[in-house]
Parts: C-alpha cells; sequence; structure tokens
C-alpha cells in the first residue's frame, strides 16, 4: 500500500510536471509566431512594396507582395499545425520564401543556397515548426548587413548524421566578436536575438516532453586556417522519426 502511494505521488507529480512543461511550450510558440512576424518585419515589407511601387517597377512589387502574403499564410498554417509540427518539406518552403522577401528588401546583398542530401525525404520527415527563421535572421542582420565591403552568402546545408537529421546554417558575415561589439552600441534589431532565444527554451521544452535529443550547436565563429574570420554557424540536430 506504501509503494502504491508513493507510486501514485510520483505519476501524479510527473504528470503535473509535464503539463506545466506543455503549456510553457504552447506559449513559447505563440512568442515564437509573433517574433517571425514581428512589426518590423511587417513594417519593413510594406515600406519595401511602396518603394517599388513608387520606383514604378512593378513586377518586383507584384513578386515582392505574392511572396508576402504566401509567408503569411504559411506562418498561419504552422502555427495552427498539431503540434506545432511541420514537415521539412513544409519548412524549407518556408524558409525560401522569407529569404527571398530579404534578398529583395536588401536589394542583393547576399545570396543564399539550401541544399538537401540525396535520398532525404522532406515530405515524410517532420521537425518543429519556425525553428529554423531566428538563426536566418541573425545571420542577415548581425553577420551579413554590418559588412558593406561585401556580398553575403547564406548556405543551408541539410544532411543526416549518425541517425539525426542535421540543419547546419552558415554565413560569411562579420563574425560573432565584431557582431557584439556593434550590438552594444546598437538597441535595433533586440527582436531577432529574442526569437533565438525563444527558439532555444523551445528547444529545452520538447527535449523534456518527447524525451529526444534534441540539440542545438551555437552560434559559435568559424575561422579560416590563417585565423581570420570565415562567419558564423549553427547546428540543429533532431533525432530521426518519421511517425512523431
Amino acid at each position: 500500500l506504501i509503494f502504491r502511494f508513493r507510486l501514485k505521488r510520483i505519476q501524479e507529480k510527473n504528470e503535473k510536471e509535464r503539463l506545466s512543461y506543455r503549456n510553457k511550450l504552447i506559449e513559447l510558440e505563440q512568442q515564437s509566431m509573433n517574433a517571425s512576424m514581428n512589426r518590423h518585419f511587417i513594417f519593413n515589407a510594406l515600406n519595401s512594396i511602396q518603394y517599388f511601387i513608387n520606383t514604378e517597377d512593378r513586377h518586383s512589387a507584384n513578386k515582392y507582395l505574392t511572396n508576402f502574403a504566401r509567408l503569411i499564410r504559411k506562418n498561419l498554417d504552422s502555427a495552427t499545425s498539431s503540434g506545432n509540427v511541420v514537415s521539412l518539406a513544409e519548412e524549407l518552403e518556408r524558409i525560401k520564401l522569407y529569404l527571398s522577401l530579404e534578398k529583395m528588401r536588401f536589394k542583393d546583398r547576399f545570396d543564399y543556397e539550401i541544399r538537401l542530401e540525396e535520398g532525404i525525404d522532406a515530405e515524410t520527415i517532420n521537425i518543429p515548426a519556425m525553428i529554423i527563421q531566428p538563426f536566418i535572421e541573425n545571420s542577415i542582420i548581425h553577420g551579413i548587413l554590418p559588412d558593406e565591403n561585401k556580398k553575403g552568402k547564406i548556405v543551408i546545408n541539410i544532411y543526416t548524421e549518425e541517425g539525426f537529421l542535421v540543419i547546419k546554417i552558415e554565413d560569411n558575415g562579420v563574425g560573432i566578436d565584431e557582431s557584439l561589439m556593434i550590438k552594444r552600441g546598437n538597441t535595433e534589431g533586440d527582436h531577432k536575438s529574442k526569437g533565438m532565444e525563444i527558439t532555444s527554451k523551445r528547444i529545452e521544452l520538447i527535449q523534456k516532453l518527447s524525451e529526444k535529443n534534441i540539440q542545438l550547436q551555437g552560434p559559435f565563429q568559424i575561422n579560416r586556417d590563417d585565423g581570420t574570420i570565415k562567419g558564423t554557424r549553427v547546428l540543429i540536430k533532431i533525432p530521426m522519426n518519421k511517425e512523431k
């Protein structure tokens, strides 16, 4: 009887803890949605559309408006998806829309490339929604844009390694050390850092609820052999599981 009583108390405590984690995760997912479609991004998008209209660049205005509308719809679909989980294919389509908009807004200040390892079925692999964008935002705002003398490059590599789906995000920007120095004197773009912080917390809670070893490594600076700064890298590692 004592053993059963203690077991019941432990089960109740564990269930209460899981419920608390789940509520926190829902709250963070809502914050993640707000961060991905924050007022700065929407205001800048509308400014870009206005600029293309005023310069009578109808093709760019139509292209930007179409992609902006599709991105909003994708974000809303992700927010209402079951368990806030989407297929890798859906998430990559959303990322491509976001990158195309930012490339147009910053007048081709950077190029981007998404590499998907051959053999990966992006339709059947599920990942947490809106988990990649905050790190791409950070690469653009704090890595690439501060260096006006060089064209930026963002490469997203997706491959499998030892049972994990690995999402590697690299840029050729100014690196973390210089970025931190710039940030100290500039309060703009704080919402970008919040997006990464929210995502880190989401990953921690998903680990506790699913007992899956999801890993976030970085952002960290990468250097060339001669010690010069090459850019920044982030790794997201998700256990391969097509069913969950």
